[in-house]
Formats: structure tokens, sequence, C-alpha cells
């Protein structure tokens, strides 16, 4: 009998520490201005409907991830092979969004392409610190 109220009493115990200091289960903060912290990859395709303009030589979206930190993009692959000039990630706020106004935090993605392509497709490996999930959006610059 002594032993349940034993495992009682520490139960009990435990449940009280965890509801008055929730801060000791939490993971501290991510520092998203810290280029050396943790960061998350996905990849990203860009395909015909993310052309900018006529031309056919500059695709450009918007990830929302939920940070500001250091972003790192490199090419996985592209069709047609050899089409892609250049690609660039830039952490930056989203200066439209489609809930109420706000500011989204993400990445802005720029590929530039060799003399205006026909049918595209680029697939990317996005990476960035502190992320918190990476969601194309329909924002575009």
């Amino acid at each position: 009998m002594r032993r349940g109220w034993r495992s009682a009493g520490v139960a009990c115990g435990t449940g009280l520490l965890i509801l008055c200091c929730p801060a000791l289960l939490s993971a501290a903060p991510c520092d998203q201005f810290n280029p050396l912290g943790p960061a998350r990859s996905a990849q990203i395709t860009l395909n015909s409907s993310d052309f900018v303009d006529e031309r056919r030589d500059e695709m450009k979206s918007f990830i929302a991830t939920g940070s500001l930190g250091k972003a790192d993009v490199s090419v996985v692959s592209s069709t047609p092979a050899g089409i892609v000039r250049g690609a660039s990630a830039t952490p930056e706020l989203s200066r439209f969004s489609p809930l109420y106004g706000e500011q989204l935090q993400g990445v802005a993605i720029t590929v530039s392409l060799k003399g205006g392509a026909g049918p595209a497709t680029v697939i990317l490996n996005l990476r960035q610190v502190c992320a918190e999930h990476f969601r194309n959006t329909v924002l575009y610059y």
C-alpha cells in the first residue's frame, strides 16, 4: 500500500512541476541571426508557372519558413539540362500576404535561365537556419 502512495506522490509532484515550470521542458529559442544555428532543408520545384515575364528567362517564388536566418540554395536538377544560369535565395519579409496583410518570414528564390526557355522545371535544395516549415506561397515579386 505504501508503494502505491509513494508512486502517486511522485506522479503528482512531477505533474505539479510540469504545470508550474513549463520552461523546463521547452527548447531554447533558435537564434536565426546565428549562421551556425540549426538548419532545416527541403527540395523546392519551380516550373513554367513560376516565370515572371514573357521572356521566360527568370523564375521567382517565395517560400514561407517562419525564419529570417541565413539561406542557401543549390540546383539539384533541371529540365532541359544545363538551362540554369544561376540561383539565389534571400531571407526577407513578404511584401504581400493573403492573410490580412501580415508579413510572412521566408525566402525569396530567384532562378536565372539561359535564353528564352520553353517549358522548364528546376528542382532546388533550399537550406535555412531556424526554418520552422517550408510552404510555397503565391507571393511573387
